[in-house]
């Protein structure tokens, strides 16, 4: 090794000068990406309704989605993560000291959640699944905005999210295209909601892929720590009440889902959602795989 080194003119400090250099070039093309600004589509959505049932719908998309995880019970923010990438905020949703809401408008909600898009032009860490949320129906995106512009204010008052080195170095090799493609997305064709395989799989391509894989059958769990989410194609064999069971309480037949499952928000999921899905899960073991993952 030390010969080869000598050879091409380099010793060990040599490739710490290297070292060092690669990484300066990684932290620039990092810190660019994420100073770059967008244009999201065009705004699809005519009206956002603010009718008790669509606020209702809302609160449930925000509840099984996710959002209450990284945002909080109440949607006020809260720093997510500190870590050697960085300080990563969530912020506050609502109209409260320190919120969002009294300046986004309507448009600036579909693009930031739909699209992974600030008011400002600038990207939101991939943290925020928008690549998910971008899956959302415009009716669903409506009720959603519906709801987050009603919640109630929350004095909050959070600091900035902080990328620091290691994370504009990872930033750096994520990828030239930080928000999954999105933008060039085709719209689904989404089915009516109803207790069938295919709204389950609308449903289930909104959030359940994003531990169990595209086509469900076991996938990388988004979080480092977190375990590979299983295949559900065992979940199609159960009966529907064990499957309700497993979703709202986490007591699957003969064990205990992992606590990774966030059966506290899935709770609230309607028996529709829940035989929609259970429907879903029962095409599983049926479809071929490169089938089964075009349909999500």
């Amino acid at each position: 090794m030390r010969k080869w080194l000598k050879r091409i003119g380099l010793g060990l400090g040599g490739l710490a000068v290297l070292a060092l250099v690669a990484a300066a070039a990684l932290y620039a093309v990092g810190r660019s990406r994420l100073e770059r600004t967008y244009e999201a589509p065009p705004a699809r959505l005519a009206m956002i309704p603010d009718d008790p049932a669509s606020v209702e719908r809302g609160r449930l998309i925000a509840t099984s989605r996710g959002c209450l995880e990284c945002h909080g019970e109440r949607l006020g923010g809260e720093v997510f993560l500190d870590i050697p990438p960085g300080k990563i905020v969530a912020p506050n949703l609502t109209r409260g000291r320190g919120g969002v809401a009294g300046r986004y408008a309507d448009a600036d909600w579909d693009r930031a959640v739909r699209y992974g898009i600030r008011p400002d032009g600038h990207p939101i860490l991939p943290f925020m699944p928008f690549r998910l949320y971008n899956r959302l129906s415009d009716a669903d995106a409506a009720a959603l905005i519906a709801y987050l512009k009603q919640l109630p204010p929350v004095d909050n008052e959070l600091p900035a999210t902080e990328v620091r080195v290691p994370g504009y170095l990872m930033v750096a090799m994520m990828g030239d295209d930080l928000r999954g493609g999105v933008d060039g997305a085709p719209r689904r064709a989404t089915p009516p909601p109803g207790p069938t395989a295919e709204y389950g799989a609308y449903f289930a391509s909104t959030v359940c892929v994003e531990c169990h894989g595209e086509d469900l059958r076991g996938g990388e769990h988004p979080a480092p720590d977190g375990p590979p989410g299983p295949s559900l194609e065992a979940a199609g064999t159960w009966t529907y009440e064990q499957f309700a069971t497993a979703m709202r309480t986490g007591r699957a037949p003969a064990r205990t889902l992992s606590e990774w499952m966030p059966t506290k928000y899935f709770a609230e999921l309607t028996d529709t959602e829940l035989r929609a899905l259970h429907a879903y899960t029962k095409t599983l073991s049926q479809a071929p795989r490169e089938i089964q993952a075009a349909s999500n």
